[in-house]
């Protein structure tokens, strides 16, 4: 049986798992024994499906690149049962020798922390996408953020529909002000979200278009849409105050 260097490998800041082609253990470092909480001396020769008959499949990836020649990269990657509670980036490798396929090493590290905090930037960006803020009874205002773009807009729909619907809003004001370029796709997601909360009984004004979003706006615009257009907000106001 070949072993890896051993002092090599305990110099990154990695986990690194070697298994031959029978899945015996042939070395691993010491973070990845730190990661898989394990004894390095214990594994070692050890045949990985007895020494983790519980894994699921979807974890299995460096005895799946020996099964079928492929290796895998995965940026994120769930590591949840039994005992872990981990996210990983893994990378698979096959080990040759002369052209002949002797094993597979992965290489991982977990990545936890970082995806947890990308989490946590995500429902601030989705909650800054659709933070409708009430005004006065009956009025609310939908100010739209750049970051719009990143964010799944089925989710900007659904959410905002039921905020305008809970605020019970009779005027909703989408305002563009902070939107400097958009394309097609993004106008025609808007013109969604107001068809949808129009359904509802909910009026809608847009403010605070720059020209050249407008310049866009209307080449891809309904007919049919029912929506008032004003230079910025205080004017909106002035408007539905005259109703």
């Amino acid at each position: 049986m070949t072993y890896l260097p051993g002092k090599i490998l305990n110099e990154i800041s990695i986990g690194v798992l070697a298994i031959d082609v029978d899945y015996q253990v042939i070395s691993i470092n010491e973070m990845g024994a730190q990661l898989l909480q394990v004894n390095r001396e214990d594994i070692l020769g050890k045949n990985v499906y007895d020494l983790f008959p519980d894994a699921p499949s979807e974890v299995r990836h460096v005895e799946r690149t020996i099964e079928t020649g492929k290796e895998f990269n995965i940026d994120v990657m769930p590591y949840k049962w039994g005992k872990y509670d981990l996210y990983l980036s893994v990378q698979t490798r096959l080990l040759k020798t002369d052209d002949k396929v002797i094993g597979a090493m992965v290489e991982f590290t977990d990545v936890t922390q970082l995806y947890n905090k990308q989490l946590k930037l995500i429902n601030r960006m989705e909650d800054m996408a659709v933070n409708v803020i009430p005004l006065s009874e009956g009025v609310a205002l939908l100010p739209l953020q750049p970051i719009i773009d990143e964010v799944e807009f089925r989710y900007i729909l659904d959410k905002g529909i039921a905020n305008v619907s809970r605020m019970r809003a009779s005027y909703l004001i989408i305002d563009f002000s902070t939107i400097n370029t958009v394309d097609s796709y993004f106008i025609e997601r808007v013109q969604q979200l107001v068809k949808s909360v129009s359904l509802i009984g909910t009026n809608v004004s847009i403010t605070g278009i720059k020209p050249t979003v407008a310049r866009t706006w209307i080449h891809s615009v309904e007919p049919s849409l029912q929506v008032e257009f004003h230079l910025n907000l205080q004017a909106a106001l002035r408007n539905i105050s005259t109703y």
